[in-house]
């Protein structure tokens, strides 16, 4: 997807929401790829749109996420995408890691609001993610963030990820080693 996809596909879930019956905004916290793509422009393209629903604790027992899933089914099929082109699984994991930001408001489509966290926020995340694929957004991040030692990167990882078993447990050290030899 292209950031013109991306907005234009958020476009027709706010109003696939809005025909759906919902007259409160869905508000949503974009991160990964889409964000990296909209707001910092250092790719060309994302595969799906990751986000947070900010107003859902539990996707199990509320209506409102089944509503918004529904919704992003029928974007899917109207516009031949994958169910994934949207994709909320990172959710429970950012909400256990630590306090996820507010964000602030980027976009509005009918009855969906559109947040974006700050850069440092994205960088913690992918910094502790370290995977191969996410190095040029991490450089790019670094750069802008005037990121040069890996205990500015982990002192910015400690600011929204304390959580140290969680740093442990995805192998925190090894990566900022990795990066900041």
């Amino acid at each position: 997807m292209h950031a013109q996809d991306i907005e234009m596909y958020l476009a027709d879930l706010g109003q696939e929401l809005r025909n759906q019956g919902i007259r409160q905004p869905v508000r949503i916290l974009m991160i990964g790829g889409a964000f990296m793509l909209t707001q910092i422009h250092n790719r060309p393209t994302t595969n799906d749109v990751d986000v947070l629903l900010k107003d859902i604790e539990h996707a199990t027992t509320s209506s409102l996420y089944q509503t918004f899933r529904a919704a992003a089914r029928v974007v899917s099929n109207r516009n031949h995408l994958p169910n994934s082109w949207i994709n909320d699984v990172i959710g429970d994991f950012l909400r256990d890691t630590g306090a996820v930001p507010e964000g602030i408001l980027w976009r509005r489509y009918a009855a969906l609001e559109v947040y974006v966290p700050p850069s440092e926020y994205i960088l913690a995340l992918k910094l502790l993610a370290g995977r191969q694929k996410d190095q040029r957004d991490i450089q790019a991040l670094c750069q802008l963030l005037h990121i040069r030692t890996r205990q500015q990167a982990h002192q910015l990882i400690d600011r929204y990820i304390p959580n140290r078993q969680v740093q442990q447990t995805n192998a925190l050290d090894e990566k900022l080693d990795n990066l900041f030899p």
